[in-house]
């Protein structure tokens, strides 16, 4: 067979010129998806970097927090009070999640507590209320349950650190703003903040505590925007639409009843700590 002459199932020149261009076109689409991936790499690796920092920022608060207390009041209560701080705010966190606010993960702040930010609004006072509720709920039943296995055991740390941990979820169902119950009772009515924000400032004088009465001031303004700014004025305390009665009574129930619920634990594990002590 001559040079000049083309096999049976070879190429003619056209059709090589015409396969040439194609697989030049699509190597030019190649190469821009390829600095396409790699921008995209670079995206990725910039989110996941900003995931890591606020994952870092989270832990490194908490852990700053459990150095502090440990300082003050021994690595064990430190580690089992910061527990069912965080314990607490997961609850916050995991409803949220459930309602689609897009929270961020939680920052403590040492001898203030913690909180978790939702990026996005709640769009009724009902949400905000299981919202409120939730963490309480979770902090609460998690430190009575710390406190009764203490108890069966004979262990002091845990006794103590589960009296705490219901102080302070029962502290934070106070009906005043900007502590959880003040967001649970806004359903209901919010003519309950005005005794809740009295009954802030007293504790806060009766515990010669500074950062209660702060929150206190705080709770006093925020009750007075609550009847001063009108409802369309929007925003995250003032524009949701109103729980309905059904909503109000069921948050009414679940709020209560964990109130005298908490109350009646820290009476008896005070008391009961109280005994071992003396």
């Amino acid at each position: 067979m001559s040079q000049g002459q083309n096999s049976p199932g070879g190429d003619k020149p056209g059709q090589s010129k015409g396969k040439g261009a194609l697989f030049g076109g699509l190597g030019i689409v190649g190469i821009g998806l390829l600095k396409a991936k790699g921008l995209w790499l670079v995206a990725l690796k910039l989110l996941t970097s900003f995931k890591l920092l606020v994952f870092f920022k989270s832990f490194f608060s908490m852990f700053l927090m459990i150095a502090l207390y440990t300082m003050v009041f021994g690595w064990a209560y430190a580690f089992l009070v910061v527990g069912l701080i965080l314990i607490h705010e997961m609850g916050h966190y995991v409803f949220m999640k459930a309602m689609n606010l897009d929270p961020k993960m939680p920052i403590f702040v040492p001898f203030m507590g913690a909180y978790v930010q939702m990026t996005k609004l709640p769009a009724d006072q009902t949400t905000h209320a299981w919202v409120a509720i939730a963490g309480p709920l979770v902090g609460g039943v998690t430190s009575v349950a710390l406190f009764f296995l203490g108890h069966i055991y004979d262990i002091r740390a845990l006794m103590a650190a589960g009296n705490t941990g219901v102080f302070l979820n029962m502290f934070q169902l106070i009906p005043a703003k900007p502590f959880d119950g003040g967001f649970i009772v806004n359903a209901i009515s919010k003519w309950f903040l005005i005794p809740g924000t009295g009954l802030s400032f007293m504790l806060g004088v009766m515990l010669h505590n500074p950062l209660i009465i702060m929150f206190s001031l705080l709770a006093a303004y925020m009750t007075w925007r609550a009847f001063t700014r009108p409802i369309e004025a929007g925003g995250l305390i003032f524009g949701e639409t109103p729980a309905t009665l059904p909503e109000k009574w069921l948050i009414g129930a679940a709020y209560f009843s964990l109130m005298g619920a908490l109350g009646y634990v820290y009476w008896f594990s005070s008391s009961e700590l109280g005994r071992l002590t003396n």
